[in-house]
C-alpha cells in the first residue's frame, strides 16, 4: 500500500497541520441504524468482540497480520467482510464506510492503530491496557478529545451494575477511610495458552511463517528478528510486546478502587519482591509485589496500594477477615477501611461483597439508592454504540478514565521491569530518582511508524 498516501488522507504526514477529522458517517444516521464497524486483531480474543457487539453491528471489514490465526473467527463471524493484513490500508480503501473501529490485538500496537483510526475520523474501541506506555496513554486522552471521537477500553466489568453498586456503597460511607487497597492475580500460569518461558534467551532467529505478516505484527516496536515463541499468543511476556500479568489484569481487578478513590498520580511504586528466570528488564516475573504510595485527595488519605501477582498474598489481613487468616480462593481485591473492607474476585462483577458475613448480610437489607446510571444489558459494546448515536455522553471507560487507570497499571510494570523505589512526578511524566525509566515512559518508535504529538 501506499503509505504516504494514506498519511496524506488523515491529515497527518509528518510536518503536515493537523486537522478535525469529517463527522462519523454514523451522525447523520437514524439513532436506530447499526454502527459500521472494522475490526483490527480477529483472532482469538477477537472471538469475544463480535461476540459482544451481537447483531447491533454491521462488521464492514476485518484485519489481522496473522491469516492462519484469525481464519476460524473470519469465517464464523464475518464471512463477507472484506479481510486486510494492514489496518491502514483498510482506513484508506474503506474509510468511507467505517464508522467505528476495535482493537483487539498485542498492548504494543494498541497505541499506533487507536491513533491512526481517531486521526481518520473513527470512534474507536480498545483491549486493555489501553497502551504500551505512560505517554501513549496521555496522548490517547488527549486525541479522543481532540478528534470529538467516542472512545472505550474493552475491561468489561466496568460497564457492569456491580461496579456502580460498589462505588455506591463506599460513596455511602460504609468503608470509613480507606488507607490500603490489595490487588491479587494468580498467574503468570507457564502452562496456559498466554506465556511460555524460551527455553534460552536471547531466543534464535526462526524464518517467519508465510501466513504471519512479521513487519506489520510489529508494529512501533523495534525491529526484532521472528521466533515463534511470541506469536500468536505468548508475546504477554515480553516487555517490549506485552505489559506482564498488571497489563493483562490491573485494568479488571484494580478497576473498582481506582474508580472509587479515584487513584491517580502517584508519589512513588516500588518492586517491593520479585522472582525472575530471566533479564527483568526483558521478560516478566513469575512472582512479584509491587506497592504504590498516593497522595490524600478528597476520597482518601494517603494509601498505599499493593499488587500481588504468582504465590505472593498479603501478609497482613483487615480485623473483618473471617477466615481464620486463610486468603479465600475467591477475593483477589480488597479496599482496606478502617470501618469496613469491600472486596472482589478477579473482576469488579465478580463476587463483590463486604466482609463480615453478619454485617453483610445486614447491610443489603438496606442498601444505598442507585445512584449511578446503568449501561444498557451491562455490555460494553453496547454502551459504546449508545455513546456514538448520542443516547447517551460518554462511555464509562473512555479514554480518559482509561488512561489513569491504565498509568497506574504500567507504573507498576516499570517498576517490574527496572526494580527498586520509583519517585514519580506526574506532571513532568518523568522519575527525578530514577532517570534510566524515561526511556520506558515514552518509548522510541520504530521508523516509519511514528505519530505527531497531539496539540496540549
Amino acid at each position: 500500500m501506499d503509505r504516504r498516501k494514506f498519511f496524506k488522507k488523515a491529515g497527518f504526514a509528518t510536518g503536515a497541520a493537523f486537522v478535525l477529522p469529517r463527522f462519523s458517517i454514523a451522525s447523520e444516521k437514524s439513532p436506530n441504524s447499526k454502527i459500521n464497524v472494522a475490526c483490527v486483531g480477529v483472532g482469538g480474543i477477537g472471538a469475544m468482540t463480535f461476540s459482544g457487539m451481537g447483531k447491533e453491528a454491521n462488521i464492514v471489514a476485518v484485519c489481522d497480520t496473522d491469516v492462519s490465526y484469525s481464519a476460524k473467527n473470519r469465517r464464523k463471524y464475518a464471512p463477507d467482510a472484506p479481510f486486510f493484513e494492514d489496518y491502514r490500508a483498510m482506513l484508506d480503501k474503506m474509510g468511507k464506510d467505517i464508522d467505528a473501529v476495535t482493537v483487539s490485538t498485542p498492548d504494543h500496537s494498541h497505541f499506533k492503530i487507536a491513533m491512526d483510526a481517531m486521526q481518520c475520523g473513527k470512534h474507536v474501541a480498545v483491549q486493555k491496557p489501553l497502551a504500551h506506555n505512560v505517554w501513549q496513554v496521555r496522548e490517547l486522552a488527549k486525541a479522543a478529545k481532540y478528534y470529538n471521537v467516542k472512545t472505550q477500553m474493552m475491561n468489561q466489568g466496568h460497564a457492569t451494575g456491580s461496579i456502580r453498586m460498589i462505588k455506591e456503597w463506599f460513596d455511602s460511607g460504609v468503608c470509613g477511610n480507606i488507607s490500603e487497597v490489595h490487588v491479587m492475580c494468580g498467574g503468570p500460569n507457564w502452562k496456559s495458552i498466554y506465556f511460555k518461558k524460551p527455553e534460552k534467551f536471547p531466543v534464535e532467529k526462526e524464518e517467519v511463517p508465510p501466513y504471519l505478516n512479521w513487519d506489520l505484527w510489529l508494529n512501533q516496536a523495534a525491529q526484532a528478528d521472528y521466533n515463534s515463541i511470541y506469536t500468536p499468543l505468548t508475546w504477554r511476556g515480553f516487555w517490549d510486546y506485552g505489559t506482564g500479568m498488571l497489563g493483562d489484569w490491573f485494568c479488571h481487578t484494580a478497576d473498582a478502587p481506582v474508580w472509587c478513590l479515584d487513584l491517580k498520580d502517584p508519589v512513588s511504586v516500588e518492586l517491593i519482591e520479585s522472582d525472575c528466570s530471566f533479564d527483568p528488564k526483558v521478560f516478566i516475573p513469575n512472582s512479584s509485589i509491587v506497592k504504590w504510595v498516593f497522595p490524600a485527595n478528597e476520597k482518601h488519605g494517603e494509601l498505599a496500594m499493593y499488587w500481588y501477582d504468582g504465590v505472593k498474598v498479603p501478609k497482613n489481613l483487615p480485623k473483618d477477615w473471617e477466615e481464620d487468616k486463610k486468603l479465600k480462593k475467591d477475593i483477589f481485591m480488597m479496599m482496606v477501611g478502617d470501618k469496613h473492607t469491600i472486596a472482589t474476585a478477579e473482576r469488579p462483577n465478580f463476587s463483590p461483597r463486604i466482609l463480615g458475613k453478619e454485617f453483610f448480610a445486614e447491610f443489603k437489607k438496606n442498601m444505598p439508592a442507585k445512584t449511578i446510571p446503568r449501561v444498557r444489558k451491562d455490555n460494553l459494546y453496547f454502551e459504546w454504540f449508545d455513546a456514538i448515536k448520542g443516547d447517551i455522553k460518554e462511555c464509562g471507560s473512555n479514554f480518559n478514565y482509561a488512561s489513569q487507570l491504565t498509568e497506574v497499571a504500567l507504573l507498576g510494570s516499570l517498576a517490574q521491569r527496572i526494580g527498586g523505589k520509583i519517585e514519580w512526578d506526574a506532571k513532568t511524566m518523568s522519575s527525578p530518582n530514577r532517570p534510566e525509566a524515561a526511556q520506558y515512559i515514552k518509548e522510541t518508535p520504530r521508523k516509519g511508524w511514528e505519530t505527531p504529538d497531539i496539540p496540549a
